[in-house]
């Protein structure tokens, strides 16, 4: 948890970041204050419950796994059981400017390896009953994205990083989009 205290990206006054966490119990996906980190508010949503504003610390020691990103990096992690309590696999990807003491650079096994951002829509979608989510049958969740205004869809922002073949190696998450679809 000290690496999330730490963590302040550049432009990290100006904008806010996004975390997914994933929990047995529940997720979030909500924005991120850098100024507040840890000791911020998340919005925790479990199966069959309204969402509810819950400590980011707490959110995060339920978690099993999440993903911290902004447009110029992503920092991911997960616990495994198997190795400890408290046994953390963490992978950062993104710009040196991020990077934390508590990190090992390996940033030459990207060496061969060529970025390529691209987008995808996010699943979901909005119904009259739920002008303000995004309703998913196949999972089946309501998901209310950090975004601005009143799209009508969302789209993630990813960067691959893709071998000489075009398969990727790495893929992290950089932003989320509001789109409006043309008419």
């Amino acid at each position: 948890m000290s690496l999330l205290e730490d963590l302040r990206p550049p432009g990290a006054n100006k904008f806010p970041g996004y975390i997914w966490l994933e929990a047995p119990d529940g997720w979030s996906l909500d924005w991120w204050d850098w100024q507040s980190g840890l000791n911020g508010t998340l919005r925790w949503c479990e199966a069959g419950s309204e969402p509810i504003q819950e400590c980011a610390k707490d959110c995060l020691r339920r978690s099993t796994a999440g993903r911290l990103f902004a447009p110029d990096g992503e920092l991911r992690w997960r616990v495994i059981p198997a190795l400890g309590q408290s046994c953390w696999r963490t992978v950062f990807l993104g710009t040196a400017d991020w990077v934390s003491a508590e990190l090992e650079d390996h940033s030459d096994s990207l060496h061969d390896l060529k970025p390529r951002r691209d987008r995808f829509f996010l699943w979901g979608q909005q119904t009259e009953a739920t002008p303000d989510e995004w309703v998913e049958l196949r999972i089946p969740h309501r998901f209310r994205y950090p975004v601005s205004g009143n799209p009508r869809s969302v789209k993630v922002v990813v960067e691959q990083w893709n071998d000489d073949t075009g398969e990727p190696h790495f893929v992290r998450l950089c932003d989320l989009e509001p789109h409006q679809e043309q008419k």
